[in-house]
């Protein structure tokens, strides 16, 4: 489900696993295009001062599961502020078991999650398009569920290569601080989901079909 390499590493490419994850999220970095290689140099990596961090991480994790272990870390929102020393506490290990809790279940939690979208979809007395789209210059409704934990981030992530959420509605909102930070967040986790477009397509679509017929699903049977 998730596309990354593994073996095990040394500490200092360990380092360089982190510095490229980092600037993925935070900066134009593509770690899946470049393949996590850098240009760092092994001789300022021995000058650092948080080398121990580097030696314990390439001890636990094989390359794969510290991609894995970092892709966690950075989709926490509050990773722009997080620094080497945070990398080995039990906030960021609590954080990465949650997200392979979430992964691990993610079919699962989109079946959930779409019931939870639609429900409160009719309890608004929404349209089946207003679901995906911005009103009032406001997130749309996804978005907000997502951001408030109603739904996993793993769904969001889906419904918008289903829909085109974002790009679709960016011209719309008018938050431009928050919202291209998240709009760059899923885009990045987007790209590390080896998500199968159809089979949840399908799904979605049985799900509108079969139980909310009345609401929605007669529009989508045909």
């Amino acid at each position: 489900m998730i596309v990354l390499s593994s073996r095990k590493m040394d500490d200092f490419e360990a380092f360089k696993i982190y510095v490229a994850m980092k600037s993925h999220f935070q900066g134009d970095y593509d770690y899946k295009q470049y393949k996590g290689k850098t240009n760092l140099k092994e001789s300022s990596f021995h000058k650092r001062s948080d080398r121990s961090t580097f030696q314990e991480l390439s001890r636990r994790f094989t390359k794969k599961e510290l991609e894995e272990y970092l892709l966690a870390t950075y989709l926490n929102l509050n990773s722009e502020y997080m620094w080497t020393g945070n990398l080995l506490d039990d906030e960021t290990l609590e954080s990465y078991k949650q997200w392979k809790r979430r992964v691990q279940s993610m079919s699962y939690n989109f079946k959930k999650d779409i019931h939870i979208i639609v429900d409160k979809a009719v309890e608004k007395d929404l349209r089946f398009d207003n679901i995906f789209k911005s009103l009032n210059n406001e997130y749309p409704l996804i978005m907000k569920m997502e951001n408030i934990g109603e739904i996993c981030l793993e769904t969001f992530v889906i419904l918008n290569k289903l829909f085109n959420v974002l790009d679709g509605q960016s011209r719309y909102i008018r938050d431009s601080i928050f919202f291209p930070m998240y709009k760059k967040k899923i885009d990045n986790y987007g790209q590390f989901l080896d998500i199968n477009i159809e089979y949840y397509k399908t799904m979605f679509k049985e799900i509108i079909i079969e139980d909310y017929w009345d609401e929605y699903g007669h529009k989508l049977g045909d």
